[in-house]
């Protein structure tokens, strides 16, 4: 028997493809929403001639008054919408974009109010300052997801180690020791692999996507990340294939 040689869960490597893609969009993502930002904080507000107690109510435009949105537009689409990734992960609209991102009620803020009053400009601010926020935490929740991953292959390599020593004993001959040491340590690799198991299923629950609208589909972490893989569930997947090998031993 030379398991320990020959197919070994995989899972893990194209995982850790998955979080490094999106960890560089990520903070793709937090750098342009910071440029956004930025932009709006150079802008110089005016007081409105009425304030709005009601988002939604319409002002009639003269012919030299521009909505705001006219303005914030293509700023965003200058920077939010211009990485690399974004037709390929988002390929919304700016409409869809804004409400996801700020809120429906900044869109229409924007797209109705002709002054870029002191109130438009805090909104906006706090709003770009929240994408940045969620995005960071998720990237704290990436690097979490990325050391498992490293983690969960380095407890593999030690137990392929410890099965190819097996490979290379031959069962007849051995002293009842040397059986009952075998059968120990096939025991505690066992153990080891329920463990990560059931350690994995609790983080699966614990674990929140804070990254953008598009995500809410998703019920966890794990199937966000690697809804495009052999499996959604690559430590979970590995682990379970290996207590099939370990069981081979018994």
């Amino acid at each position: 028997m030379t398991l320990a040689q020959g197919s070994w869960p995989t899972y893990t490597d194209a995982a850790l493809d998955s979080v490094r893609q999106e960890r560089r969009e990520v903070e793709r993502e937090c750098r342009a929403f910071q440029r956004f930002r930025q932009r709006i904080q150079t802008v110089d507000t005016r007081t409105p001639r009425f304030e709005r107690s009601v988002v939604g109510v319409n002002q009639n435009l003269t012919s030299e008054e521009k909505p705001v949105r006219d303005t914030i537009e293509p700023w965003y689409r200058d920077t939010v919408m211009a990485v690399d990734h974004y037709g390929d992960v988002y390929g919304d609209s700016f409409e869809a974009s804004i409400s996801a991102e700020f809120g429906v009620d900044v869109l229409v803020l924007i797209s109705e109010a002709t002054t870029f009053s002191p109130l438009i400009k805090q909104r906006l601010l706090e709003t770009a300052q929240q994408c940045i926020d969620n995005r960071r935490v998720f990237l704290e929740t990436l690097e979490d997801e990325f050391h498992t991953l490293k983690d969960a292959q380095s407890t593999v390599q030690e137990i392929r180690e410890a099965i190819a020593e097996f490979d290379s004993t031959e069962l007849q001959g051995i002293s009842d020791t040397e059986l009952t040491d075998r059968y120990d340590t096939l025991h505690t690799l066992s153990d080891e692999c329920k463990s990560w198991i059931q350690q994995r299923q609790e983080e699966i629950h614990a674990h929140r996507i804070n990254r953008s609208a598009d995500v809410d589909a998703h019920t966890d972490l794990c199937s966000y990340l690697y809804e495009g893989l052999e499996v959604d569930y690559p430590v979970l997947a590995t682990f379970v294939d290996i207590l099939e090998i370990i069981s081979q031993y018994e």
